[in-house]
């Protein structure tokens, strides 16, 4: 088994060991007989609208991408752009600090022909802007509802919501440092194959140092172009904040579909908002553990009793669902791949056959005209022994006379 299936499969029991935990935990004291009651009991047109939520945030995940591209004159399919939009959701959420999701949507979008530096630009502009929209979207439902954080809210939860909000902070200004200094990408670069080199993952530097440049021609071009058109940011800056409320609106979602109507949309989605930013910065896949332990510290108090059911239909939309559909795309993608490559091979039997065919036509060729040649030249042959004795014969014909 290779070590990035060791690793994947190592992450997956690391969620599937965070869900185990959560249901023993909930078992006692018949919690979860309770829990199980509640999701029966669920208001099935608001269980609707929660992955209706779900599907709306995918669908803008993909045209994010679509959007940026355009901008560069690459035309990508709808379909292809959610494909290539779950694949980065799947192994974001499989993935330490959601680490795997940007380097396998570059792999699937140069596989349909985008470049990899203007790819990567798109991932390191949708990263950018989507940090930012997080933060500042929080902060502002925070100002306009500080009575129900103070009041769901504790002293511990709310300094692990400010640690995440400077973790989030660093991590969109380090992303705009290494998107204006180009030297900084660069250095990044060398020192991946630096790295790659002394590890032996790297058999031709000269190569790679060749490929990296041109990604960074493309990268760079890609990066100015958005300097001189910051509308465009701006564009990606607003759909995410629609993609966010979407994935937030999963929680009020769920808050109706078990029959609680007393806060209201704004309210209840303050305080998602707040446990997204503060569990976020967890570096384990999906946040596993922290966004679990978060919801029962916010959302306890919220869901009167029905927190545990809460917790696993809010656990299963905004993460599971994307789990399994996302296996599926990565599954469509590979199997694409491998159409495509058996495609590839086929065409170049055919252009080998082909080419035999004509290398012996053309033996064939020479061979019939090397043959003729012998023929030939005993006819020239004879030719020529005939106008010699016809010559002999005027000659003896002359000395007679």
């Amino acid at each position: 088994m290779s070590k990035h299936r060791r690793s994947t499969l190592l992450n997956i029991l690391i969620i599937l060991g965070t869900l185990g935990i959560v249901l023993y935990l909930g078992s006692r004291d018949n919690g979860l007989a309770k829990a199980f009651a509640a999701i029966r009991s669920a208001d099935w047109r608001w269980v609707l609208a929660a992955f209706g939520c779900w599907v709306l945030f995918t669908v803008l995940e993909g045209i994010c991408m679509q959007v940026y591209f355009w901008f560069h004159n690459i035309r990508l399919a709808f379909g292809s752009s959610i494909i290539v939009g779950l694949i980065g959701l799947f192994y974001s959420g499989v993935t330490p600090a959601a680490t795997g999701g940007q380097p396998m949507q570059v792999i699937a979008l140069k596989k349909r022909g985008v470049p990899a530096g203007v790819s990567s630009s798109c991932m390191v502009a949708k990263f950018f802007v989507y940090q930012l929209a997080t933060l500042v979207l929080s902060i502002v439902f925070w100002v306009l509802h500080p009575g129900i954080v103070s009041t769901y809210v504790n002293q511990v939860t709310f300094w692990l919501i400010l640690l995440g909000f400077l973790v989030n902070g660093i991590s969109v200004a380090a992303v705009l440092l290494v998107a204006i200094n180009k030297n900084v990408v660069r250095a990044i670069i060398n020192l991946f194959i630096w790295l790659g080199k002394k590890l032996h993952l790297v058999r031709h530097e000269e190569k790679l140092h060749a490929r990296a440049d041109k990604a960074m021609e493309d990268f760079n071009a890609s990066v100015d172009l958005l300097k001189h058109h910051p509308g465009q940011l701006l564009r990606l800056f607003l759909l995410s904040c629609v993609q966010l409320m979407f994935l937030m609106g999963i929680t009020y979602c769920v808050y109706r579909a078990l029959g609680l109507r007393e806060l209201s949309f704004w309210e209840v989605t303050t305080l998602q908002f707040l446990l997204y930013v503060g569990a976020s910065y967890t570096p384990l896949p999906g946040a596993s553990g922290a966004q679990e332990k978060g919801f029962d510290l916010v959302f306890s108090g919220v869901f009167q009793g029905n927190a545990l059911g809460a917790q696993l239909m809010w656990r299963f939309f905004t993460y599971y669902v994307t789990l399994i559909i996302g296996l599926g795309a990565v599954i469509i993608n590979s199997a694409g791949s491998i159409r495509q490559a058996r495609e590839e091979a086929e065409e170049a039997i055919e252009e080998a056959e082909a080419a035999i065919e004509a290398a012996e036509a053309a033996v064939n060729d020479d061979a019939v005209t090397e043959q003729g040649d012998p023929s030939g030249e005993r006819e020239k042959a004879a030719s020529a022994g005939q106008a010699d004795s016809g010559e002999r014969n005027r000659q003896e014909s002359s000395d007679c006379r």
